[in-house]
Formats: C-alpha cells, structure tokens, sequence
C-alpha cells in the first residue's frame, strides 16, 4: 500500500481581522523620510535624551506610543492630525501645566511640501505652547533627522485613544524628573 500525499492547505482569500486588504505590507505609515513625517504631522517635541528615558519607560511598560523621530538634540512624538492642537488642555488637565516649564511643546503638523509653509505662513501654535521654539518650523539644514521608533500601523495616537494620555503623562513626567535632577523613572 502506498501513502497518499500529504494534503496542503487550500488557499483562500480571507484576511485577517484588522490586515488591510493587500496584507500587512499596505498599511499606512509614517513616509519613509523622517523629515517629511516630521514635518507633516502633529507631535510633542522634548529634548532627545529625556526622550530616549521615556522610549525606555513605555517599551518596558508595552505602552504604545506610534513613530518617534530624533532630529539634532531633540524628539518628537508623532501624533495623529488634529491631535496638537488639544495637548496642552490634556497636559494640564493631567496636572502638568504650561506653568512647570517642562520643555514640552506641541506643535501642529502641516504641509510637508508646498501649501500654507511653503507660502511663508505659519501654522497656528496650539494655546499653552510654549514662547520658544526649541526647534523651527522649517528643515534646518544641519543634521538629518532619524527614526528612533518608526510605527507600524499609523501616524500615532489620537483623541479617541486612551494610550494618548498615559503617552503625555509618561513624557510629562520624563521631563520633570529631567528638570528637577531626579534619575528616570523604571
């Protein structure tokens, strides 16, 4: 008697609940160039090594947080559109006001290429960012920037999503600890 071939699976055209049709490969995501991605999207700027205490914090947390991109000395956290506008009202709303100092700024994305930057017309500021600037608003020449974390499966977080408050008090608190000489929380 001879064994019958192994039977293979039959393929079928189902996905997986929550895998775009095209698989996982056609997701959206952040662009491939950080610095457009930086520029187009909202985001929390914070100096990169309070940064990189944070990014450690939320990873050993498994606390999602979406793309990350380093640029000089600084970070920025990229947040879905729309979302820069409220993180002032939230940040304060957590007990960590524009009054602390913390060198936490929002900033509302824009165009990456052409439309109102381009024009020379800046994007409003969200109210309780603060005077300073840490970085401008346009592609300094000087270093590139990188990703330190790039997402997976979107811009970053939004208002509808829970992890968005517990991102801001993470980053919040980072930079408190920074600035009043504590080690990093674990």
């Amino acid at each position: 008697m001879t064994a019958a071939p192994p039977r293979t699976p039959a393929r079928t055209s189902a996905r997986t609940p929550g895998t775009p049709p095209g698989g996982p490969s056609a997701r959206p995501g952040p662009p491939e160039d950080p610095a457009v991605a930086l520029l187009g999207s909202d985001r929390v700027e914070l100096r990169r090594p309070v940064a990189l205490a944070a990014l450690r914090r939320l990873d050993r947390l498994r606390r999602p947080y979406g793309p990350v991109v380093a640029h000089g000395g600084l970070a920025a956290f990229l947040l879905a559109q729309g979302t820069g506008e409220a993180v002032p009202e939230l940040l304060h709303w957590l007990g960590w006001g524009a009054e602390l100092g913390l060198g936490l700024t929002a900033r509302a994305g824009g165009p990456a290429r052409g439309g109102r930057e381009a024009a020379g017309v800046r994007l409003p500021r969200p109210r309780g960012a603060e005077d300073e600037s840490p970085r401008p608003d346009r592609r300094p020449a000087g270093p590139q920037a990188v990703w330190l974390r790039r997402g997976e499966s979107g811009p970053g977080l939004d208002l509808r999503s829970p992890d968005l408050l517990r991102l801001l008090d993470c980053l919040a608190d980072a930079c408190a600890r920074d600035l009043w000489g504590l080690a990093p929380a674990r």
